[in-house]
């Protein structure tokens, strides 16, 4: 069968256009130039403690105050942050060898307490800083996000701290230290990138990518990312290219956040805004039939317990990453620890997230969202080993389970009312497969020689009939 038109292999129409994006990249970066600085890191003596103070202006009315930074250090360095204006915090440790950032922002009238983040350490050792910041903060974005009723994109601003740190008043950042402080004897590199459309450098990770700063990543289900300016950046000093696994957005947080996705996710259609939650939906759905039973239900039939209410007591009712305690039980957000999109089923392994982490970690595996302290911890709160949090695999035995009962897959859940429905241009059976495939994909310890999506078109082809009038003629 001849491939269809339309975005996919599957689609029999290409939908019309929905929106405009509207976007212009900065005359002067293409997004896709890429510099090292090195920074002389400053000596921390054992037993000794290097503080960062962040001194704020008064403001005049309401706005907003934020501060930020970047800094390096070994894994040991104990840090200990401080800040009374807001519980809300951007803290993001990662590990020695790359870069980690730190940073809040709240809305404020008149005087905000200082702010401290301090390094500790039993040993000799070093802390490298980078780009510390704090004052007063407005952007023309903020007026079109209250001009277009989008105040939404003004919540959880501290998400996107350091890189929205445009300072309209500088306040002061104050170092003090337990004796002289002296700088280390060897230089760290600080590895940037440029924003294609508000031109500034931020930081970026290269050894462990998934550990994104400034930057989301472009290419995951499909690494290596081999896009020009995405997974291929320039050396602005040398001229030579970077290869990147998986690569950069052209746009840093920030920008994608005001200049791409405000003013294009309100002319999305509801079909589309939806879609994602459809496939989730659909991949609960098609567990629960592998296993005969919710997960949930299950759950209460071998504890006598709900579910909600374990991971409530679990986790003391606080949110397990940012640690900001939930409101209730209704506001918790019930994380798949293991992500649904690798078929992972929402049973007692369960986390506690509030709404803004739980839309950050969205599919990806504890290793690329949390630290190793954090993996710790929750292999400690959910059962699960050390090892089975750190290998991002797919659940091998619900994919076993698919692949032994293919015709039931094709002939009977594939083909229920609401999987054939177009919504759109596209069908949610359609939908499935694809991201079956990618499940698949994403697989390091087990390669499957299949394709849901071959398999799905062979199938339909097969099943293709011709309604011929007894009077026609055919010609073989």
């Amino acid at each position: 069968m001849a491939k269809l038109p339309g975005k996919t292999t599957y689609s029999g129409i290409r939908r019309t256009t929905t929106r405009k994006s509207g976007f212009k990249s900065h005359p002067d970066s293409t997004g896709g130039e890429y510099k090292r600085e090195e920074v002389t890191p400053f000596l921390l003596e054992a037993g000794k403690t290097l503080t960062v103070c962040f001194r704020f202006p008064v403001s005049d009315g309401q706005t907003y105050v934020g501060f930020g930074g970047f800094f390096q250090c070994e894994n040991f360095v104990e840090i200990v942050f401080h800040n009374s204006n807001s519980v809300k915090n951007e803290f993001s440790r990662r590990t020695s060898t790359d870069t980690s950032k730190f940073g809040s922002m709240w809305k404020r009238n008149g005087i905000s307490e200082n702010v401290t983040i301090s390094f500790y350490s039993k040993v000799d050792t070093y802390v490298a800083l980078y780009g510390l910041e704090c004052g007063l903060i407005w952007h023309d974005a903020f007026d079109t996000a209250i001009e277009n009723d989008q105040l939404g994109y003004l919540d959880n601003m501290y998400s996107i701290m350091p890189e929205a740190g445009f300072y309209t008043n500088e306040g002061e950042v104050i170092l003090s230290y337990d004796g002289h402080l002296k700088l280390h004897n060897h230089n760290i590199i600080f590895h940037l990138k440029s924003c294609n459309r508000c031109a500034r450098f931020l930081p970026i990770n290269v050894n462990d990518e998934r550990e994104h700063l400034c930057f989301s990543n472009h290419c995951v289900a499909k690494a290596p990312c081999r896009h020009k300016g995405f997974g291929i950046v320039t050396d602005v000093d040398t001229g030579e290219t970077k290869l990147l696994h998986f690569g950069y957005q052209l746009e840093c947080r920030f920008c994608k956040k005001y200049y791409v996705n405000m003013p294009l996710n309100w002319q999305r259609t509801a079909a589309q805004m939806k879609e994602d939650g459809q496939r989730r939906r659909n991949f609960e759905l098609l567990i629960a039939e592998i296993y005969q039973l919710s997960p949930q239900l299950s759950y209460r039939a071998k504890t006598g317990r709900e579910l909600l209410d374990d991971i409530w007591n679990r986790f003391n009712g606080h949110c397990f990453n940012c640690n900001d305690p939930l409101e209730n039980k209704r506001k918790m957000h019930l994380d798949h620890t293991r992500p649904l999109a690798l078929l992972w089923p929402l049973d007692g392994t369960a986390t506690a997230l509030c709404a803004t982490c739980n839309t950050r970690k969205r599919d990806r595996p504890p290793s690329q969202f949390y630290n190793p302290d954090q993996i710790s911890q929750l292999s400690q709160l959910t059962g699960l080993s050390v090892d089975e949090l750190m290998a991002p695999e797919p659940n091998h035995e619900v994919i076993t389970e698919i692949l032994n009962r293919l015709d039931w897959l094709y002939e009977e859940f594939l083909t229920k009312p609401s999987l054939l429905m177009e919504r759109d241009g596209k069908i949610a059976a359609e939908l499935v497969v694809k991201a079956l495939d990618k499940v698949l994909i994403r697989s390091k310890i087990v390669k499957y020689n299949f394709s849901f999506v071959d398999e799905y078109n062979r199938r339909r082809d097969r099943h293709i009939t011709f309604d011929i009038n007894e009077n026609t003629d055919i010609i073989v």
